[in-house]
């Protein structure tokens, strides 16, 4: 992975990117006027596409990267170390498709808790108009994916779509 500062378009304004090789983000801080939005929940602020750099963007490292993404993060992290307690390896989870990032199918299974899903195998077992927003999954949580504070499911089936949605 790649770690990139750039800076807005307004004056106080800067970016923080985890790029892959082709300029795809993986995780954003964006910092406003010392106000801090990320790709995690609650915000889900990810560019929706490749990444360019320009004059004054600077590589950054690893670990810069880390320390920016880990103070924005911050007042997450309690709220997922009691989803880690509730939700355990080996237990069924249902949950509704939120959204589509490279990591794989976000899908939110409560108020405060996400999970990411293999997009590849659900897509392969499921009608394409059932691949959107809305839809209901149910897996098996398999593990966690730390950084981004989401429950990691497998064996994902969509079972329906949510009424109203």
């Amino acid at each position: 992975m790649l770690y990139l500062q750039a800076h807005g378009v307004e004056e106080n304004e800067l970016y923080y990117f985890e790029l892959d090789e082709n300029g795809i983000a993986y995780r954003q801080v964006t910092v406003t006027d010392g106000q801090s939005l990320v790709s995690a929940a609650p915000d889900f602020m990810l560019s929706e596409k490749v990444v360019e750099r320009y004059e004054g963007d600077e590589d950054i490292s690893r670990e810069a990267f880390q320390a920016i993404w880990q103070k924005a993060t911050a007042p997450c992290k309690a709220a997922f170390e009691q989803a880690k307690q509730r939700f355990l390896p080996g237990d069924p989870v249902t949950g509704t498709i939120a959204m589509f990032y490279p990591q794989g199918v976000i899908i939110k299974v409560s108020d405060e808790v996400y999970a990411v899903a293999d997009d590849a195998p659900l897509r392969a077992k499921s009608k394409r108009e059932e691949m959107y927003p809305g839809y209901i999954v149910q897996g098996t949580i398999q593990g966690y994916a730390e950084d981004n504070f989401w429950l990691v499911l497998a064996d994902c089936t969509i079972i329906g779509k949510k009424s109203g949605a």
